[in-house]
């Protein structure tokens, strides 16, 4: 009989059982390995861009057997933790979370997750599943496979019943891999980092719903939330980063006005639904073609003005399709050439609080506080003078004022430890 291993950049060599070898190779994880675990490919931040969901799903299928095995668990637990580790990110949309983000901030799309999605699987609706979906002709199965505990899978993976936390909470089992193996391939954590990781999934337990810990793991907690503060910089302060998820942003927004894509476009994959955008982009829909052809080609819209507020509660007005296109077109007349406008919503992303019983001491535990503030970007089609770039951010930083109030520059998260430098624009 063959061996069903795997050898992971973090852990090593990863054995898996029949059960777990035959889920390995359903359809549903199986795509995966053509969806990236980040929102972009990343041009700049070269190790982020290539990672795909598959790599990550087996991370976290790895922590789970640790906490079977440090737990003690029973066959039936193992099964079902496997099962919600394997399947947890089944129907991720293409470029990770893009797709997602985009829908549930469009108000025009709010109701399709009933409509159009189907049956209950998540509380999300990408990750709800129709028993009739396929990927390249072949059938979902896993609803067979795992069988009569297929209903606390699904609550596990919905962060629901007595796995839910270990799944789907502040500091899950796939977070942790997320942070570690990103922090890794980016290169801010070392091979060691992957301590944290195991550390941490053999000592997770969920006691009256809540996540538990032992008081010796509060530096690995610690040392997890260092590593998500620096990396989260990087992916949503970089100025590459914020050009190309704005500008597939606006060409997914145009996409699912002109009906080229809708909800249940989450079953491509990356390339498949770089192709769909460009084939289908023709007439009054070209611009859609030509944004993604840019992404493509490193040609990205330069950045205008970077800005962050704390005050958050603008976003649901500015993520409004409508009123960033009201925008560009203001800022589209200043600088007399093509503009985009993105806001990205930093709640729990850079920073993340955990809230955690720690067991040893009989006690409930706050470790760290999360981010909440608003990341605001201008970026042009054309490179413009400094002074045409000054003049156009402050009308802009003016035109937005009333909704976020005060903001400030973002700095290059980039550091240089060689020179400081407190602009991204003095860099492109």
């Amino acid at each position: 009989m063959r061996a069903f291993r795997s050898f992971d950049p973090l852990y090593g060599r990863t054995e898996f059982s029949s059960f777990e070898a035959a889920l390995i190779r359903t359809p549903e994880v199986q795509r995966l390995r053509n969806v990236r675990m980040c929102n972009i490919n990343s041009l700049l931040i070269t190790g982020a861009s290539e990672i795909s969901r598959f790599e990550h799903t087996l991370g976290v299928a790895r922590l789970a057997k640790e906490w079977v095995k440090a737990s003690n668990s029973a066959a039936e637990t193992a099964a079902i933790i496997s099962a919600a580790a394997m399947l947890h990110d089944m129907k991720t949309g293409p470029f990770g979370h893009s797709l997602e983000y985009i829908f549930a901030d469009d108000p025009d799309l709010e109701d399709l997750n009933h409509q159009r999605v189907g049956e209950r699987f998540e509380d999300a609706f990408f990750q709800r599943a129709k028993a009739n979906v396929s990927y390249l002709g072949a059938s979902f199965h896993a609803q067979t496979l795992i069988g009569k505990y297929w209903s606390q899978v699904a609550d596990a993976i919905a962060g629901d019943g007595p796995l839910g936390p270990l799944i789907s909470s502040q500091m899950d089992l796939d977070n942790i891999d997320n942070v570690v193996r990103l922090a890794y391939h980016v290169g801010i954590a070392s091979r060691e980092d992957s301590d944290v990781a195991l550390s941490l999934a053999r000592d997770l337990r969920v006691i009256s719903g809540k996540l538990s810990i032992h008081s010796s793991s509060i530096p690995h907690v610690k040392r997890w939330q260092s590593l998500r503060h620096q990396l989260y910089r990087y992916l949503l302060h970089d100025w590459a980063e914020f050009s190309a998820k704005a500008m597939l942003t606006k060409a997914i927004e145009l996409a699912t006005s002109a009906d080229i894509i809708g909800v249940d476009s989450w079953i491509l994959t990356d390339d498949l639904l770089v192709h769909q955008l460009i084939s289908a982009s023709v007439g009054v829909n070209q611009n859609i073609g030509t944004l993604v052809k840019r992404i493509m080609l490193a040609d990205l819209y330069y950045p205008v003005s970077l800005r962050r507020s704390f005050n958050t509660i603008g976003y649901d007005e500015l993520s409004n399709p409508s009123a960033k296109r009201a925008l560009e077109e203001k800022m589209s007349h200043a600088l007399k050439c093509q503009t985009i406008v993105h806001v990205i919503l930093d709640r729990s992303k850079t920073d993340r609080g955990v809230n955690l019983h720690v067991r040893d001491r009989n006690e409930d535990s706050e470790i760290g506080e999360s981010s909440n503030e608003l990341l605001i970007g201008l970026f042009s089609s054309r490179e413009q003078s400094e002074k045409v770039n000054s003049r156009a951010a402050a009308e802009f930083q003016r035109a937005i004022s009333h909704i976020v109030g005060d903001s400030q520059p973002l700095a290059d998260p980039l550091e240089d430890p060689f020179q400081k430098s407190a602009s991204q624009f003095k860099l492109i």
